[in-house]
């Protein structure tokens, strides 16, 4: 079964890449997390080394027909297309935080491995270079996933620029990113940058319900995953992520009727819990962002009947307002976060640009639950 969901025009892209004389060396996948940019990394990776195409089958194009016509590519069959899928490919390699492909130099006896480090070192650079300067084992074209590229440590990012701008012609970069904004403009403008957007409801709610997930589940999935088809696809295998979502939301009701007081405490709350598990602290940004946009329609719903003759679905007044300004202030909270501001004085930011109450007519001590 086909791992990514949606991204069709994407997939159409890299395959015309891929099929190129001089494939791009280095590409940036941009886009929120979730939203399949890994996958469509390791997309490109089959394509590059599938062993139906026509550099693999050396000239022959035998191995390109089938009864129907020209096959297509990746063929996901081949042993290269099932070890890329499997994760075991021996040149398709992820760089990520930690310790992988740490190379220390060689006097340096003192150096100590960092499994828990948060950034990608200038001694894991030095490994990766090492690596994609030779040969690769197997494959027409090594690939190297760097994942999240956005957190280089700043000597790191400067030592791989000269092998990003002149890798080896077996060599292929790929970029995975959250936060364009946090990388180097000399790397950005080294790579060919693909934008992967959030994918709509309908595309992941018929994908989950072709990988057998019962009907309802699926639309629930889809509903709350906001567009990233990863995120559906816990939901869907894990229901109490879904309970952990509304008790989320349930907390947002909470805090957006909160005083000042318990607004301060969430928020250093929520600095505490980013120094540990930044990504939990942005799956309930992502909640956050659900409340406010179900807050919008909830009142829209009853605002449509404050009037006669009214238009269905249209608010008004102070309430619109304060409503959009809560969302805007989720998503400047994530920019202020990737800037690497004060992080305590941006959640108390965000907070205290919350409205005090919420919006007429949705019944005090019901959890909103639109997302």
């Amino acid at each position: 079964m086909d791992a990514i969901i949606g991204h069709e025009a994407i997939r159409r892209e890299l395959s015309a890449l891929s099929a190129s004389t001089e494939p791009p060396h280095a590409l940036l996948f941009a886009g929120p997390e979730g939203t399949g940019r890994a996958l469509l990394a390791l997309e490109y990776a089959k394509l590059l080394n599938c062993e139906r195409a026509p550099w693999a089958a050396q000239g022959s194009m035998a191995l390109l027909e089938t009864p129907a016509g020209p096959a297509e590519l990746p063929c996901g069959a081949c042993r290269s297309c099932r070890l890329i899928a499997g994760g075991s490919h021996p040149d398709v390699v992820t760089l990520a935080p930690g310790d992988t492909l740490c190379r220390p130099r060689s006097s340096d006896a003192s150096h100590e491995k960092h499994p828990q480090s948060r950034d990608i070192r200038i001694c894991q650079v030095r490994g990766a270079i090492d690596l994609v300067s030779r040969y690769p084992f197997e494959a027409a074209y090594r690939l190297l996933i760097i994942d999240p590229a956005d957190r280089f440590g700043r000597d790191a990012a400067h030592t791989i620029l000269k092998t990003l701008e002149e890798p080896p012609g077996h060599s292929v970069f790929a970029l995975v990113t959250a936060a364009p904004e946090a990388i180097l403009e000399t790397i950005l403008s080294r790579c060919r940058r693909i934008d992967v957007r959030p994918v709509p409801r309908e595309t992941i709610e018929h994908a989950l319900i072709g990988r057998g997930i019962a009907p309802a589940a699926a639309r629930i999935a889809a509903e709350a995953c906001r567009g990233r088809p990863g995120r559906a696809l816990q939901f869907a295998a894990s229901p109490d992520l879904m309970g952990d979502r509304e008790r989320l939301l349930d907390r947002c009701r909470r805090l957006a009727n909160a005083p000042l007081q318990e607004r301060f405490r969430h928020a250093e709350d929520l600095t505490e819990r980013w120094r540990r598990d930044r990504a939990q602290v942005g799956a309930e940004l992502d909640v956050w962002e659900a409340f406010w946009e179900g807050e919008l329609r909830a009142g829209a719903s009853v605002r449509a009947g404050d009037a006669p003759g009214s238009p269905a679905g249209v608010l008004h007044g102070d309430d619109l307002r304060q409503a959009l300004s809560a969302l805007e202030a989720v998503r400047r909270v994530r920019d202020d976060l990737q800037a690497q501001v004060m992080v305590r004085a941006a959640f108390e930011l965000m907070l205290l640009s919350f409205p005090r109450r919420t919006l007429a007519g949705v019944p005090e001590g019901k959890t909103v639950t639109h997302a």
